[in-house]
This record gives C-alpha cells, sequence and structure tokens, in this order.
C-alpha cells in the first residue's frame, strides 16, 4: 500500500490536431491536466489558449428546446449525429423550434385566456343577483357604473357621504361585499376617489359579455371550452414534434456537451510558433495505454518526465489500498489527501478505526445485524460506507464474544467459555470497570506513540529535521512523553522508583529543551550552523523568542494531556453501551410475556442507532484530533483526470 507513481507528460504537436489530441486525453481517463506555461505573455511569445467558448450559448439553447418540449436530457451515443460546428448546432435548434414556435404561441394565450376567463366567472358568481343586462348598463350615457367589492367593515361607512351616489350589494361574505355602484357620468371622477378610498376593488368585464349574470357565465363557460380545445390541440402538436425530434436532440446535447468540455481544456493549453502544448500527468501503470491512444497523432510527440521535473506542477496524489483498508479511503480524502510522495495513513485509520468501533459496539447480535446492514447499504447505496459497516460490524463481533454479550443478554456465552477452561472470559464490564478504563487509556497512549513514529518517518523522508527530532511528535516529543508515560505507571501502579534525576534530566529536562529551541537546533542539524534569513533576523529577539516558545511549549505539554484523556471516551463507552443495554433488559424482565419481545426487539434497535451513530462519530474525533494532526499533512492535490461530464449547466 502506498501511492501510485506519476509521469509528467508533455504533449507537443501542430494546432490543425489539438482537438483530437484533447479527445484523445479525454478517452484515455488518465490524464491529470496542468497550466501549459506559467510565465505566458507578450513579451516571451507563449500564450494561452483562453478563447471564448462557442458551445456555450448553443448548448444553452438546447437545455431551453428540451426544456420546452418536455424532453429530460441524458447521455446518449451521438456517432450518428453528423453535426460539428456551433453554426451547424445552432441551425439545427432553429430548425426544430420553428416547427413547434406556432403551437407553443397557441398553447400560452391559450392558457391565459382560460386563466382570465376562470377569474371572470369566479367574480361573475357574486353577482348572481343581478338580473339587468350588462351591455345595456355600462352603454348609459348619463350614468356611470362599477362593479367590484368592497371591504365588509366599510359598508356602513358609505352613509356618511352626502355624494351623489348609491350601493347595490349583491353577495356579502365575512370580508367582502360584492356589488354595485351608480352614479352620474359628471360626478364619476369623485365617486371613483371615494370608493378607492374605501378600498373598493373593480372588476374589469369583458366587453363581449351580453345579457345577465346566469347569461355571462353560460356565454364565458361556452368560450372556456374552446379555449381548452385549443390548448389541447397545441399540445398535442408539441408532443407530436417532441416525439419526432427525441432521440436527435439528445444526439446533439450529448455532443454538445463533449465538444464544449474538450474546448474548455483549451485554456490550459500553450501555443508557440504555431504549435500546441500541452502537460500534465499520467498514472504509471497507465503510462502504455496513454502512449497507445497518441500513436495515431502524426505530428504529435509525447515526452515523459519524473513528476518533480517541473517545480511549477504539483503531481496529484492517487492512495493505492488492498481491499480491507479501501472502504475507508473516504475518511482521509474528508481529512485531506497528503501530498505525492508522502505518507498514505488508509491502512492505519482501517485498522484503529475498525479496532476502537469493535471495543466501544462490542455486541455479537448487534454486530451481526451491522455486518448484514453494511452488506445492503454497499449493494444499494454506497460501497465504501457500506464496507466500513461490514468491517466494523466483524469487530463488534469479535470483542462482543470477548464481552459475552449476545444482543444485550450477558450470560448466554458462560457456559460456552466453562466449557473450553477458559477462566479470563467473558470479560465482565461492570465487575472490571478500572481495567477497562486503564486499557482505554493504554490504548491511547499506544496509538499516540504509533502517530509520532509515523511522523518521525514522514519527517526523516523530507528532511525536515525540525519535524522529525526536534518538534512535539518528533524524536524529542516520542522520549518525552514515553517517559512521562513510563514513568508515571511505574510509580503509581507498580510502586517503582523510576523518576530518578538521571532518568529526568536525561528522558524528560533535554527533549523539553530540544522542543523548545527546535527552530534554531533544526536549522543547526540541516546547515551545520545557526542560520537565518535577514527578515527572520530583523523579526526575532530573545525575548519574544522565549515568550513565544514557552507559550507553544505550554500548549504542546497540555495537548498531551488532552489527547491521551480524550480516550477515556472509549472505555466510557463501552459501559455506555453495556448500561443502555441493562436498561433494556430491566425493562424487558418487568414486561409481560407477550411483551418482552416486543422491548428486546425496540431496545436494540434503539440502542443500535443512537449508540452506533455516536460510536462512529466519537471516533472520527478521536482520528482526526488525536491521531492525525500529528503526521498528517493534508495538502495534497487530487487526481482529476480531464473528461466531460454530462450534466446540464445552470441557466
Amino acid at each position: 500500500m502506498g501511492m501510485e507513481k506519476m509521469e509528467l507528460v508533455s504533449l507537443v504537436g501542430k494546432m490543425d490536431e489539438l482537438e483530437s489530441c484533447l479527445s484523445r486525453c479525454c478517452e484515455s481517463g488518465c490524464f491529470h491536466i496542468q497550466p501549459a506555461f506559467t510565465s505566458a505573455g507578450a513579451a516571451s511569445g507563449l500564450t494561452m489558449l483562453n478563447e471564448k467558448n462557442g458551445y456555450t450559448a448553443v448548448l444553452k439553447s438546447y437545455e431551453r428546446l428540451a426544456a420546452d418540449l418536455g424532453i429530460e436530457l441524458k447521455e446518449t451515443d451521438y456517432s450518428a449525429c453528423t453535426l460539428k460546428s456551433p453554426e451547424d448546432f445552432a441551425n439545427r435548434a432553429e430548425e426544430i423550434s420553428s416547427a413547434f414556435e406556432q403551437a407553443n404561441t397557441q398553447k400560452k394565450d391559450s392558457l391565459q385566456k382560460i386563466s382570465e376567463i376562470n377569474e371572470t366567472i369566479t367574480q361573475i358568481n357574486h353577482l348572481q343577483g343581478m338580473n339587468s343586462d350588462f351591455k345595456e348598463i355600462f352603454s348609459c350615457k348619463y350614468v356611470a357604473s362599477r362593479i367590484g367589492r368592497l371591504p365588509t367593515d366599510n359598508l356602513e361607512k358609505l352613509d356618511y357621504y352626502d355624494e351623489n351616489f348609491f350601493f347595490i350589494p349583491f353577495e356579502t361574505q365575512d370580508l367582502y361585499c360584492w356589488g354595485m355602484y351608480f352614479c352620474p357620468m359628471s360626478e364619476k371622477a369623485i365617486v371613483d376617489d371615494l370608493f378607492r378610498s374605501m378600498y373598493f376593488e373593480r372588476i374589469m368585464l369583458p366587453e363581449s359579455i351580453e345579457g345577465d349574470a346566469d347569461e355571462a357565465i353560460k356565454q364565458l363557460s361556452a368560450d372556456l371550452v374552446h379555449q381548452q380545445a385549443l390548448a389541447d390541440e397545441a399540445q398535442k402538436t408539441i408532443s407530436s414534434v417532441s416525439a419526432a425530434s427525441y432521440e436527435e436532440i439528445q444526439q446533439a446535447y450529448s455532443k454538445l456537451r463533449y465538444l464544449h468540455g474538450t474546448f474548455e481544456l483549451r485554456k490550459k493549453v500553450g501555443y508557440l510558433s504555431g504549435k500546441f502544448y500541452i502537460k500534465g500527468f499520467v498514472p504509471t501503470r497507465d503510462k502504455k495505454h496513454f502512449s497507445e491512444l497518441m500513436n495515431g497523432l502524426g505530428s504529435v510527440t509525447v515526452s515523459y518526465m519524473p513528476p518533480d521535473a517541473d517545480a511549477n506542477c504539483t503531481p496529484p496524489t492517487i492512495l493505492k489500498n488492498s481491499w480491507f483498508t479501501r472502504p475507508f479511503n473516504m475518511m482521509v480524502e474528508m481529512y485531506g489527501l497528503p501530498n505525492y510522495g508522502g505518507f498514505n495513513p488508509t491502512a492505519f485509520v482501517a485498522i484503529t478505526y475498525t479496532l476502537l468501533f469493535g471495543i466501544m459496539f462490542g455486541d455479537l447480535g448487534q454486530g451481526f445485524l451491522v455486518v448484514l446492514l453494511g452488506l445492503i447499504v454497499g449493494k444499494k447505496l454506497n460501497k465504501n460506507a457500506g464496507g466500513m459497516m461490514v468491517r466494523c460490524g466483524l469487530s463488534s463481533m469479535v470483542f462482543g464474544t470477548l464481552y459475552g454479550s449476545v444482543f444485550g443478554f450477558e450470560e448466554l456465552l458462560d457456559p460456552l467459555y466453562e466449557q473450553l477452561g477458559i477462566s479470563f472470559l467473558p470479560l465482565k464490564v461492570f465487575k472490571q470497570t478500572n481495567f477497562i478504563l486503564i486499557t482505554a487509556v493504554a490504548i491511547g497512549v499506544g496509538l499516540i506513540i504509533m502517530s509520532m513514529l509515523i511522523n518521525i518517518y514522514i519527517g526523516f523522508k523530507q528532511r525536515d529535521y525540525e519535524k522529525a527530532i526536534f518538534g512535539c511528535n518528533g524524536i524529542a516529543g516520542l522520549v518525552f512523553y514515553s517517559s512521562v508515560a513510563v514513568g508515571l505507571v511505574g510509580t503509581m501502579m507498580f510502586d517503582m522508583k523510576i523518576m530518578s534525576p538521571p532518568f529526568v534530566i536525561c528522558l524528560i529536562v533535554i527533549p523539553l529543551i530540544c522542543i523548545f529551541c527546535r527552530v534554531p537546533f533544526s536549522l543547526a542539524v540541516k546547515y551545520k550552523k545557526f542560520r537565518l534569513s535577514a527578515d527572520e533576523e530583523e523579526k526575532m529577539t530573545i525575548g519574544g523568542f522565549i515568550v513565544e516558545n514557552f507559550f507553544e511549549m505550554f500548549e504542546f505539554i497540555l495537548s498531551y494531556i488532552s489527547n491521551t484523556m480524550s480516550f477515556l471516551r472509549v472505555g466510557g463507552f463501552v459501559l455506555s453501551h453495556a448500561g443502555m443495554m441493562l436498561v433494556v433488559m430491566t425493562l424487558m424482565e418487568g414486561g409481560s410475556a407477550i411483551s418482552r419481545p416486543i422491548i428486546l426487539v425496540i431496545g436494540n434497535a434503539f440502542v443500535m442507532a443512537m449508540e452506533g451513530m455516536i460510536v462512529a462519530i466519537q471516533i472520527i474525533r478521536l482520528e482526526f484530533y488525536e491521531i492525525f494532526s500529528r503526521f498528517n499533512e493534508s495538502d495534497g492535490v487530487p487526481f482529476e483526470p480531464v473528461g466531460v461530464s454530462f450534466a446540464p449547466q445552470e441557466q
């Protein structure tokens, strides 16, 4: 396990083969593109092909066209599509659009009229007490009339006014009164202003309405049926156009997505003297496959170099893991990928996470259910999440067997261990509380020491002597932490006089001095003498150095203590799980014969859901804060092979 080896690839060719070259880079599925030039400019003659993508507008027009036709876009084989340039695609989209534009306009107009007619019918329904002809009323020469609704609270206020008008109510409800007012044509402006101040809402009726309210509703209903028929006919036309052009639009859009995506890659392509320049990374395992793809391009030359040949290009990281550790890859990615050539922590995470989950969630029966649930999740939802659940479930079964716990029954496995002659098993959680808590802290000490050893290995590999030797997680920190742990355990648990003056001076005080002076010591080791840059010399003073490192030392020591004590939660959750199942068992024993199985099932389901989720989260916290933070550098670049993802753009 480790990381995939990378090759830095340089592609150079004539401009007329650029599109073919980019297409094959996408087809390879293993090419991680980088900007070709870092010093492009008019002075150097190096330029980047940062051209406007002509396929963008056409792509959006096809998305709008598909939306109008009710077509859900999906990836389709477009080998039969003969369109090439943006103009070809645009012209064909216009041809398809014109075929349904008239029907679509008719549909929109009919739907608008249907909405207006329905609103008019709703309003006229409130005027059914009116038996006069609308046309006769509105054609009066000396009398003005208005139809609408007035807030019910304002109805009585009309009596306060002396203006020459009268209001006829037709229907009164809780909030509004529908009716009609009349006034002389000469006083229309004054009366209209009065009713507007009373929040009168006028209803505008179509001029074509004739007869009284009942006759008007019949007339509008007939018009409504006619408009609905027109809308249905227009929809049939649109559906036929959609069915006829469905495959063509899918193929054209899929090809457009591909052409648009490959054109976007041109932003990272360089140009000089009529030639294009492409740079990127290819995994060493895919080198042969990539070379074979490029062999068909006559003018294109392919050059392979070591991944660190160009200081301006950062090699991407691909973690290489076994079948057991692969599901835990997502946890490492969540925290941040290590840089290329660094340490792959997936195996360490997989082992520690699996063991800690089993210890904290130890139950043979519940672990078996977690395994079954993991198999389902891995098959139906997420393969990695399901794989993690299966491994954690198996660990839970193992430790559940050691605890003798099967769905909360703590005595079920006792006869088995008696027959096997194993006297120290099963471990009784509540009878061995001190042992469990001490063991949890011991596990924490062991994991912290292992994390420091990994950090030391990485530091020497990177030739970072401050990190490997003098840092709080380097050799000095390891000696200090281990010595304090051994001294406290020997003194408090075994009554051994370990903390002698030579022990304290050599293994505690000197490492602390190394951590305190880690910067000058590491520079002295690296350069054989202490030296700083001019800026650093100006900023550094003896007083500032002492104060800064004093507080950092205090923080380091505090982190040793807090990180170690954090592992008490491992033992705490062992007790918590056993305690929650004890509650379930107590409730079950107090229930009736019929209710006991129900209590057992519900209780186990509740404990599995709540305890399992909490334990999973707490282990992630331990991994990220107590373990990862000591050695992992999450500044790696993820490997992203060029390709065209099929996802409609935002409009």
